[in-house]
């Protein structure tokens, strides 16, 4: 069975990093545990980092989107 279109639209951003910070993500890719590339590796760092400032209270949740998807009967 195929899954349903994500309803949350994407923003595309351009990001510059010093080389130290490339370091840092490649080491990240090599653990296997951050994706297959450097890109990869900063989605899953940044979305850990909201789900744990999140749980920390610092910020609050996103908030929900309408309810456009028809219910499966």
């Amino acid at each position: 069975m195929a899954r349903t279109a994500n309803p949350i639209e994407t923003e595309e951003f351009r990001l510059a990093v010093n080389v130290q910070t490339v370091w840092y993500l490649d080491q990240m890719v090599g653990t296997g545990l951050f994706g297959n590339n450097r890109a990869e590796a900063i989605k899953i760092a940044l979305l850990d980092h909201i789900k744990l400032l999140i749980a920390r209270e610092t910020i609050g949740m996103a908030p929900t989107l309408p309810q456009s998807v028809p219910a499966v009967s």
